[in-house]
């Protein structure tokens, strides 16, 4: 899959933590985490077809449609049972194919996590280190206060 072209989460992990300046964002799309297989490309497919408002319509109107031609052409004079039938066909592998594609899903949205946990990571390393340069600055300060209040060089001029 192409999970496997993306960066290893625990080594960019540790470059986050170890060199936190270096790290650069990552910004993790469903397409960078889409399978390459077959199957993959497959369920690609019929997800975009099942998930399409195209399809939708297209159902809705042609249930309006037998409805209405099955009393008036007379090839369905009792339209419920046979639609009903033919509409419940297809419901298991439309199931199915929401299943895949909230696992495909999931897969896109641990990868983005993964990617935002080491930006997280730098950032807090960077934080850190931000914080042991502010805290090195008040000791300066504050020796530079005890240099002026009891007479150094620089209380002098």
């Amino acid at each position: 899959m192409a999970e496997s072209t993306l960066a290893d989460p625990s080594a960019e992990m540790a470059r986050a933590k170890e060199t936190p300046h270096l790290h650069v964002p990552r910004l993790v799309l469903s397409r960078d985490v889409a399978g390459e297989g077959v199957l993959d490309q497959i369920a690609d497919a019929v997800n975009r077809l099942i998930g399409s408002m195209y399809l939708f319509v297209g159902i809705s109107v042609g249930i309006v449609v037998w409805l209405f031609a099955g009393n008036i052409i007379g090839f369905d004079k009792t339209p419920w049972p046979l639609l009903l039938t033919i509409l419940n066909l297809p419901q298991l592998s439309i199931m199915i194919s929401l299943q895949v594609s909230a696992n495909r899903a999931q897969a896109a949205s641990d990868a983005r996590a993964m990617a935002d946990h080491a930006t997280l990571v730098a950032l807090h390393e960077l934080s850190k280190e931000q914080v042991q340069i502010l805290d090195g600055q008040n000791e300066v300060l504050d020796i530079l206060r005890r240099a002026v209040v009891g007479g150094g060089p620089e209380a002098r001029t």
